[in-house]
């Protein structure tokens, strides 16, 4: 059984009793089974409504997308660089230091994630991703300038601090902003961005490598400092146009449609407005069990992500003969692919109100494709399976964070928890870093072979999790229990 909430779950109760005082009307069908038949009172038309959800996407999604999609290609960089001419340069092909610092990154990131969640309400959402953004560009610039690779270990790990609460800091301000079934295409929007950006990422390291020799720096020295040089100019953008919190907006929307941006939040889940963050409420949220689960899947989703990310344009290169170039090149039409699967697999789960299944399925046949690229005979196979993995692979990491975004309440915990599942991600890092070991390049058979059984651990937990959901939300609508603290609200599968 989930834990039962502690006395702040009355204020969250509280909230959403009196939103519904002259606000919100629950129609009356013999019990409420979504939040479809919660009715926002407003003075806006539908159109009007439309419109403000519209001109919230647009000034909240964009600038988000875009910082995000540069830190992922500032973080996924390495393995460009490396058949670049940096792993001769820094000495990188002794030992295992090549696998240091990937995994140095992680740590530090893994690390930081929830004080950096609990630190954005108090900073304001532009000052901290901005401060964050601008941070990670100038620590990529001075890789640019190292010269042994225990400098590029320093700068790794400072790099993982600073990351670190980027995407938990983005997951959960986007999510305060939209409802449960909204939430899903708007970070499967968001994720496509990172998904394109990691696509070109390599076309244009590509073109960055082809400065080798412009003042007396290697071709992937100009990786690191022309994409950090972006990093800091973009963030810079970000700090004018980040929205904070819905309560908090400003006069970005008018007196009429901040009711009912508000209105609408509190219909959903009861928490439009921010509860405080204590050390009480941190430690009971996180004795809530479901939470290492969806850490648990998403570092299942993430283990082959920076597989490929790290590891492709090595396999291309030396196992499967491509020069250079073309390794480099020919790492971005998977991506491509993959933006399109993102985009359609998060507009059908919002649209049939599915997670847990669809996740599955997207982990099983990334895992396929793995075992594709790993063992199959002939280059254009393996190269198929690359794909595969890739084209589905994308949308599990927004489908994890959507899925559990959906079955949580309050500001609070959805602080921690949007942390606890992206540190998940990055133990998904830690492993492969380890798992896919220089000495078995370019097959890298443990790897492949520990992703893969990462993969059914995980869609045999979603299951798990989702025949619970069936049972407490029958228990539920039965009136035995309230899920979350709250009435008449359901888990989402």
């Amino acid at each position: 059984m989930a834990p039962e909430p502690i006395s702040t779950a009355d204020s969250r109760s509280s909230s959403h009793e009196k939103a519904h005082d002259g606000h919100i009307e629950e129609l009356e069908k013999g019990g409420l089974s979504s939040p479809d038949e919660r009715v926002v009172v407003t003075e806006l038309t539908e159109t009007e409504q439309k419109a403000t959800i519209r001109k919230i996407d647009l000034r909240l999604l964009p600038i988000l997308g875009l910082m995000y999609s540069i830190s992922l290609v500032d973080r996924t960089n390495l393995g460009l660089a490396m058949v670049a001419g940096m792993e001769t340069d820094l000495g990188l092909d002794v030992g295992d230091r090549y696998t240091v610092i990937v995994m140095v990154f992680f740590v530090a990131y893994i690390v930081f994630e929830i004080p950096s969640n609990l630190i954005l309400p108090k900073a304001g959402a532009a000052n901290w991703l901005a401060f964050l953004g601008g941070s990670f560009g100038a620590i990529l610039i001075g890789m640019g300038f190292t010269k042994s690779w225990g400098a590029m270990a320093v700068c790794r790990a400072l790099l993982g601090i600073m990351e670190g609460g980027f995407l938990p800091g983005c997951t959960y301000l986007i999510s305060c902003w939209y409802t449960r079934f909204e939430v899903g295409k708007r970070l499967a929007g968001f994720w496509i961005l990172s998904v394109l950006a990691s696509g070109f990422s390599n076309i244009f390291a590509y073109v960055l490598t082809l400065l080798k020799g412009k003042q007396g720096l290697n071709g992937w020295s100009w990786i690191f400092i022309v994409e950090g040089a972006i990093t800091c100019a973009v963030c810079l953008l970000g700090w004018f146009i980040i929205l904070d919190f819905p309560s908090k907006s400003g006069n970005f929307l008018t007196p009429v449609q901040k009711k009912f941006a508000l209105d609408r939040l509190d219909a959903d889940r009861g928490d439009a407005v921010e509860d405080e963050i204590t050390l009480r409420k941190i430690l009971h949220h996180l004795k809530d069990w479901k939470l290492y689960i969806w850490a648990f899947n998403l570092m299942s989703s993430t283990l082959p992500g920076y597989a490929y990310a790290y590891f492709l344009p090595i396999i291309l290169k030396q196992g499967m003969g491509f020069s250079t170039s073309k390794s480099q090149l020919m790492s971005a039409p998977p991506y491509i692919l993959a933006a399109f699967i993102t985009f359609a697999s998060g507009w059908l789960s919002d649209r049939y109100r599915i997670r847990g299944p669809v996740i599955a399925v997207h982990q099983i046949l990334t895992a396929v494709g793995m075992l594709i690229t790993a063992f199959a005979k002939n280059t254009g196979a393996r190269y198929f399976g690359a794909f595969l993995g890739i084209g589905f692979l994308q949308y599990c990491v927004p489908a994890v964070l959507t899925f559990q975004a959906n079955n949580i309440t309050s500001h609070s915990k959805r602080a921690v928890a949007s942390a606890t599942c992206i540190i998940g991600g990055g133990v998904g890092g830690i492993i492969a870093s380890v798992a896919f070991m220089a000495s078995e390049s370019p097959d890298y058979h443990t790897g492949i072979w520990t992703t893969m059984g990462i993969s059914i651990a995980s869609c045999v937990l979603i299951a798990i999790m989702d025949v619970y959901f069936y049972f407490r939300n029958k228990k539920a609508r039965a009136g035995v229990v309230l899920n979350e603290g709250m009435t008449n609200w359901y888990y989402t599968p």
